[in-house]
């Protein structure tokens, strides 16, 4: 129930509440990483980057002991992925997000995560959207529409490739 909330907090942009059902998702489910990936998104937001490295490092603990038992987890990768760039990890994350999308390249989760990270820590709009582009030529209307909201994806909103992206998945879906 607190990460479906924290879920829709993120999409009206109430970025607080949304910290709030994630912190107490995290405490509850100790060893889940997406809360806690989830709050770096969140802190990021409301400009707290301090809580955005804790939630990194309790992120990056989680995942790397997944890793450890599960290689392939293409999902705690991703978030590892984010956890690394955020600390400043930047080489590590990069060798992190490669060896994920060979094990797991079909995994859109993962790539989805990979993009934000792109745009948000390593400030690369254009990895952004080739993580992206296969992504829109087959998720579902709920993607996109998360995809139109969410603030890590913001400075890609005017980008000419991101919108034809999006008006291209919505003509999919229309015809669906």
């Amino acid at each position: 129930m607190n990460a479906a909330a924290g879920r829709v907090f993120l999409s009206v942009r109430r970025h607080d509440e949304a910290i709030a059902h994630y912190e107490k998702a995290a405490l509850l489910m100790e060893n889940d990483y997406a809360m806690t990936g989830m709050l770096i998104s969140c802190y990021k937001a409301v400009g707290d980057g301090e809580s955005a490295k804790r939630a990194a490092r309790r992120c990056l603990a989680s995942t790397e002991r997944i890793v450890a038992h599960q290689p392939d987890n293409g999902s705690a990768m991703s978030f590892a992925v984010g956890a690394l760039a955020t600390l400043g990890e930047v080489e590590r994350a990069k060798e992190w997000a490669a060896r994920a999308l060979l094990i797991d390249p079909d995994n859109h989760n993962m790539r989805y995560n990979f993009a934000c990270t792109m745009v948000v820590d390593l400030h690369d709009p254009e990895a952004a959207l080739e993580l992206l582009g296969p992504l829109f030529e087959v998720v579902s209307l709920d993607a996109v529409n998360w995809a139109k909201v969410d603030f890590d994806l913001d400075t890609l909103r005017d980008h000419p490739r991101f919108k034809a992206m999006i008006a291209a998945a919505e003509a999919r879906l229309a015809q669906s």
